[in-house]
C-alpha cells in the first residue's frame, strides 16, 4: 500500500465501517450507538496500521540515518507509531468485540468434509 490520498484513505475506512456495521447490525439500539463511535475509530486504526505496515515493509524497522559526517542506525518512525497504535487497537477492538453477546449469534456450522475425511481413515 503505497502512499495514500485522503480520499482512497477514507475510502478504505469507510469499507471497513461497513464491514463493521454488518457484524454488529443485530445488536440492540443502546448497544449500536457505543459500538459506532468504536466502530469509526478501529476502521481508521485498521487502515493506518495496513500503510504503516507498508512502509516499514520498504524502508525496514530501523534505517541508516546521516546527517553530515555523523551515522547512526535509528528506528523508523513509521515503526514507532505502529508499536503504540497496535496496542491501543488490540484494545479497542476487543472493547468493540465485547459489546457482541456472549452466545445466540453464532452461524451456523457448516461441515467442511474434515470430520467425515477423519472417520473414514
Amino acid at each position: 500500500m503505497a502512499k495514500l490520498s485522503k480520499k482512497k484513505q477514507d475510502e478504505l475506512i469507510e469499507e471497513e465501517i461497513k464491514r463493521y456495521d454488518h457484524i454488529f447490525k443485530y445488536l440492540q439500539e443502546d448497544k449500536r450507538q457505543v459500538a459506532q463511535r468504536l466502530i469509526e475509530r478501529v476502521a481508521f486504526m485498521t487502515i493506518t496500521l495496513q500503510i504503516l505496515e507498508d512502509a516499514i515493509k520498504t524502508k525496514g524497522p530501523v534505517y541508516l540515518f546521516k546527517q553530515g559526517s555523523q551515522q547512526m542506525i535509528v528506528e523508523n518512525p513509521a515503526q514507532k507509531s505502529y508499536n503504540a497504535m497496535i496496542n491501543r487497537y488490540t484494545s479497542a477492538y476487543e472493547k468493540l468485540f465485547s459489546l457482541l453477546p456472549k452466545e445466540g449469534l453464532t452461524v451456523e456450522d457448516e461441515s467442511d468434509g474434515f470430520d467425515e475425511f477423519v472417520m473414514n481413515k
